[in-house]
């Protein structure tokens, strides 16, 4: 890869590199549509033909997971696998149950006689979409169904694409079943979204979405936001890891090719402060080249790099700052002297990482922070998925006859500022001899 000095970069280039991936879905929202209609008409049958034709109705014969499929992926997951399962879910479940909302928050009294307040309530029938196709994520499960649970939600209804042979990856069912999800089913892509928010005879309709997805995926969400609500437009992986000297070259380039192995629409950047001759950045294309070669993921990893990766150099910390909140990355890596004294600066960013020890697979796995989180810029605007995603906040609000005493008039003169008459009576009648 070559070094680009950051204010060198062509208008087209710096809009290509900000947007990403998440800049394609317009290209390809009539083709999701499609499909969303397909489905939401069509329901089981549409999403057997399509399943049952790629990979035979003698490997595809059901949508929903039998529990016999469980106990044999059971026998089919090695033991340090389960050991690791079991340590992610202690963390996150422990960072997860600290984040979650009281129960009601403080009661407000705005008049004497008046009290208001908010009560949390559990999101009642919940969807998690859990990436497949290319790689096997039972990390996904527990970022998204340990909060869930946790929270209280009533019904959990899980979609994952099925491998190659129609099947769920043996891991992928363990972590479902270790946290008590019970309702999983065979599907993947636009289809998936399209049936949790709609419902088929087999997949019962939730009132939420969850999960990062391809860019399918994500432009299914955008479009079934209209009748069902959605954690975020988490799509293809992100990460962005600012650098300078002090910083370990293999280390930086390890971090970003583990984020570029997810696919070839991943966004890769690292953006060091220097001139393009630096000894940080120069260091860093060479430790690339040298790397790739060792990866069996190399295709996908070159094919990232080379639609939306990019080794930066800027003037200046407070001009890689400036970049760095303009593109809002999903994964944020500092790997910089004293790394605690930027994150201040920070306003846009999903999840942030800090000191050299600190890799992004620390966060995908196993720290206990959740790895759902905004991509495409929209860290900007959206959160990381969390315990409070699962479940909204109900206002309650209580009157004396002090109370309303206390606001009669106001109430009276603006429904006559208002022209409702019927908003004035429903105050007066209560202070009238009937």
């Amino acid at each position: 890869m070559k070094v680009i000095k950051l204010n060198n970069l062509s208008k087209k280039d710096y809009q290509r590199i900000v947007r990403r991936s998440f800049g394609t879905n317009e290209e390809i929202m009539p083709t999701v549509k499609k499909i969303i209609e397909k489905v939401k008409f069509g329901g089981d049958k549409v999403v057997l033909e399509k399943y049952q034709k790629r990979f035979g109705k003698g490997n595809y014969q059901s949508i929903k997971v039998t529990r016999k499929e469980i106990q044999i992926a059971y026998k089919e997951v090695k033991n340090d696998t389960l050991r690791a399962l079991k340590q992610m879910v202690i963390n996150i479940t422990t960072v997860q149950k600290a984040q979650l909302p009281r129960k009601r928050d403080t009661t407000v009294r705005s008049e004497s006689g008046i009290s208001v307040w908010r009560e949390w309530r559990p999101i009642e029938k919940v969807g998690l979409y859990i990436p497949g196709g290319r790689a096997v994520y039972p990390s996904s499960v527990l970022m998204s169904a340990i909060p869930a649970t946790i929270a209280g939600c009533r019904k959990i209804v899980m979609c994952t694409p099925p491998d190659s042979q129609g099947n769920i990856p043996a891991a992928t069912l363990v972590a479902a079943d270790m946290v008590g999800i019970k309702n999983i089913y065979k599907i993947g892509g636009a289809e998936a979204i399209t049936a949790m928010a709609y419902g088929t005879k087999t997949v019962q309709k939730v009132f939420k979405v969850f999960g990062a997805g391809n860019a399918y995926v994500t432009a299914a969400k955008m479009i079934v936001i209209k009748d069902v609500a959605i954690d975020m437009p988490a799509g293809p992986s992100e990460v962005l890891i600012l650098a300078d000297e002090s910083s370990n070259p293999s280390w930086i380039v390890a971090d970003l090719l583990a984020d570029a192995e997810h696919g070839p629409d991943s966004s890769c950047i690292v953006i060091t402060v220097g001139t393009q001759k630096s000894a940080i950045a120069q260091k860093c294309a060479k430790e690339i080249e040298r790397q790739i070669s060792q990866l069996k993921t190399r295709d996908r990893i070159t094919k990232s790099l080379e639609q939306y990766g990019a080794i930066l150099t800027a003037d200046s910390i407070d001009e890689a700052i400036e970049f760095i909140n303009d593109y809002a990355p999903e994964h944020l890596e500092i790997m910089v002297k004293n790394p605690e004294r930027l994150v201040k600066k920070i306003n846009n960013a999903g999840s942030v990482f800090l000191g050299d020890w600190t890799n992004k697979s620390s966060g995908d796995y196993a720290t206990g922070a959740n790895h759902v989180l905004p991509t495409g810029g929209m860290a900007k605007m959206y959160p990381p998925l969390g315990v409070d995603a699962f479940g909204k906040w109900m206002q309650v609000q209580k009157c004396t006859k002090e109370g309303l005493t206390n606001i009669r008039e106001t109430l009276e003169t603006i429904a006559e500022v208002e022209q409702l008459p019927a908003h004035k009576i429903a105050t007066t009648i209560r202070f009238t001899n009937n």
